[in-house]
C-alpha cells in the first residue's frame, strides 16, 4: 500500500493547488478515499483487485483535476492593472488556471517550464467589438485570433445559432478559437437594415427581445443607431431586470449624455458621436467643422464629464474608421482623412478626461493583426502604454464581469501570452508573439505560425443569410454554409499538440 499512499499523497497535493475545481476535487477525493479502503481490505489474491486498481487508474489519468502543470519561469510579468505593472518572477499554472505568481514561486516536481528569460509575459488580448457571424463567415476567424494573441472576443451582433455552436466547439476542443461573449441578433428599429438586425418598435417588442435573449444565452444586448426612444428605454429596464447590459450605438434620436444616464453599458466608435449631434447625412459633411468645434469645447467635455461619473465604458474602433478611409475613392477618401485628425483631437480629450477605455476594432478580416493596430492608434494619440493594455486586458474583463482572459492573478484564466520585446516600451513588440497558453494549452512559434497561415477554401457564396429577425436563428441554408466552411478550415487542439 506504500505506492498507493504515495499517489493518494500526491492527488492530494495537486488538488490543493486546482482551486477552480475545488467541487471536482472534493468528489474524486472521496472516490480515492473508498478505492483505498477496498483495496486495503482486499486480498491480493482476489480478482475484483484488478478491477479496483484499474479504477484508480482512471482517477489518475481520466479526471480533467489531473491535467498539466506549467510553470513560466525567468519571465518579466506584466500586469496592467499595477501602478507598477512590471515585476519579475514565476507564473505557475494548473490544469487551465493561475495558481500563482511571485519570485518566491517554486515549481514543484515533474512541472513543464517554458523559460521566458529576456521576454514579458502578460493577459491574453480582447477585441472588443468583433462580428464573427454576421456579414461574412466564420472561417478561420477564431484561429486568426489566437494566432495574434487575441484570446477574447465580444462579437456585437450575429447569428445566434452559429455562434452558439462555435462557442460549444471552442470549450470541446473541436476548434481553436478565444472566449466569445456574444449579443446574437442586433436590436434596432425599422426598417431592417441588416438580415442579422432584429426590429424593435415598441416597448413591447424591445422587452419581448430582451427576454428571449436572455432564454437563448446571450451576455449582453446590443442597441444600434435607428432605435426609437421607446424601444431605447424599454431595453434599458429589462435588460436591468434580466441582470444584462446594453451596448453599441446611440440611437440618433437621443444624446450620448442621455444614452450614459440612461444606463448604457458600453458606447462604440467614435466616428459615431458627430452623428448624434446631426443625424442628417446629407448636413453632416457641411457641418463637420462646426461640430468639431463645439465637441472640442465644453460641450465635448460636457459627454466625457458624464461617461466618466455614469462608469460608461468607450470603444472607439478608430482602426475600423482608418481602415475604411480609402475604400469609396480619392475624393471621399481625403475627407474622411480629415475626420480622422478631428476624431484624433478628441480622442485626446476623451483620454485627458479619464474615460474608461475598451479596445475593439469593427472589423471582418486580419482578425487579431487589427487588433494589434488599434493598440498602437491609441498609443499614438497619447494614451499611455499600460494604459493600452489594460484597455485590452484588464478592462474588458472589469466590463463584462466574467471569468475569462485579461488579468494576471492568482485563480484567473491561464490565458496568457509570451512575447520577445517590452510592449511597454513600444507597443508594436505585442507582435513579435512566441507563444500562448490558451486555457492551459501552450501554442508555440511553430503552431501559432500555422494558425496564421489558415486560410478557408469555401467561397463566401455558400453562405446565405437567414433572417434574425424576428426569430433567433438562422436558417438551414445558412447552417449547411457554415458546416461547409468549419469541415475546410478545421483545426482542432489535438492536431497542435
Amino acid at each position: 500500500m506504500t505506492l498507493v499512499r504515495a499517489l493518494e499523497g500526491r492527488i492530494n497535493s495537486r488538488r490543493s493547488r486546482a482551486r477552480n475545481s475545488r467541487k471536482k476535487c472534493n468528489a474524486d477525493r472521496d472516490i480515492t478515499k473508498s478505492v483505498v479502503s477496498m483495496l486495503e481490505k482486499t486480498s491480493p489474491t482476489q480478482p475484483k483487485k484488478a478491477l479496483l486498481v484499474l479504477i484508480f487508474c482512471w482517477l489518475l489519468l481520466g479526471s480533467p483535476i489531473f491535467g498539466e502543470t506549467i510553470a513560466i519561469v525567468n519571465g518579466t510579468v506584466i500586469d496592467p492593472s499595477k501602478s507598477n505593472p512590471k515585476s519579475t518572477g514565476t507564473v505557475l499554472i494548473e490544469n487551465d488556471r493561475i495558481v500563482a505568481i511571485g519570485a518566491s514561486v517554486k515549481p514543484p516536481p515533474n512541472t513543464r517550464l517554458i523559460d521566458a528569460h529576456n521576454k514579458y509575459v502578460l493577459p491574453g488580448l480582447w477585441d472588443m467589438h468583433a462580428h464573427l457571424a454576421a456579414l461574412a463567415p466564420i472561417g478561420v476567424a477564431p484561429e486568426h485570433y489566437v494566432a495574434y494573441g487575441v484570446l477574447g472576443v465580444r462579437d456585437m451582433g450575429g447569428y445566434i445559432d452559429q455562434l452558439t455552436q462555435l462557442k460549444a466547439d471552442i470549450a470541446s476542443g473541436k476548434r481553436i478559437g478565444p472566449d466569445i461573449a456574444m449579443a446574437g441578433p442586433t436590436l434596432n428599429g425599422p426598417p431592417q437594415p441588416a438580415p442579422f438586425h432584429r426590429v424593435v418598435a415598441t416597448a413591447a417588442e424591445a422587452r419581448a427581445a430582451v427576454d428571449e435573449l436572455k432564454k437563448a444565452g446571450v451576455d449582453f444586448i446590443k442597441v444600434h443607431r435607428q432605435t426609437t426612444r421607446e424601444a431605447f428605454f424599454a431595453i434599458a429596464d429589462q435588460t436591468k431586470k434580466q441582470h444584462l447590459t446594453f451596448a453599441g450605438h446611440v440611437p440618433l434620436v437621443m444624446s450620448w449624455i442621455e444614452a450614459s444616464n440612461a444606463g448604457m453599458h458600453s458606447i462604440e466608435h467614435i466616428q459615431t458621436i458627430f452623428e448624434n449631434l446631426e443625424p442628417d447625412p446629407s448636413k453632416l459633411v457641411t457641418k463637420f467643422p462646426e461640430l468639431v468645434k463645439r465637441l472640442e469645447g465644453s460641450e465635448g467635455d460636457g459627454i466625457w464629464a458624464t461617461m466618466v461619473k455614469n462608469r460608461t465604458w468607450f470603444d472607439p474602433t478608430m482602426v475600423g474608421y482608418e481602415d475604411s478611409i480609402d475604400s469609396k475613392g480619392a475624393e471621399i477618401g481625403k475627407l474622411r482623412r480629415a475626420a480622422f485628425a478631428a476624431m484624433k483631437v478628441l480622442m485626446q480629450r476623451a483620454v485627458k478626461a479619464h474615460v474608461p477605455m475598451l479596445a475593439g476594432t469593427d472589423i471582418l478580416e486580419r482578425h487579431g493583426e487589427r487588433l494589434l493596430r488599434e493598440l498602437e492608434l491609441l498609443v499614438s494619440i497619447g494614451m499611455a502604454p499600460k494604459e493600452v493594455l489594460a484597455a485590452a486586458t484588464v478592462n474588458p474583463a472589469a466590463s463584462l464581469g466574467w471569468d475569462g482572459p485579461g488579468r494576471m492573478t492568482p485563480g484567473a484564466p491561464a490565458s496568457l501570452l509570451i512575447v520577445d520585446a517590452d510592449p511597454l516600451a513600444d507597443m508594436s513588440n505585442l507582435r513579435k508573439l512566441s507563444t500562448v497558453v490558451l486555457r492551459g494549452k501552450v501554442l508555440d512559434s511553430t503552431k501559432l505560425a500555422r494558425l496564421r497561415e489558415l486560410k478557408p477554401s469555401s467561397p463566401p457564396s455558400i453562405w446565405r443569410s437567414g433572417s434574425a429577425s424576428p426569430g433567433l436563428k438562422t436558417g438551414a441554408d445558412s447552417k449547411a454554409g457554415a458546416d461547409e466552411v468549419l469541415n475546410h478550415c478545421q483545426l482542432r487542439v489535438a492536431d497542435l499538440r
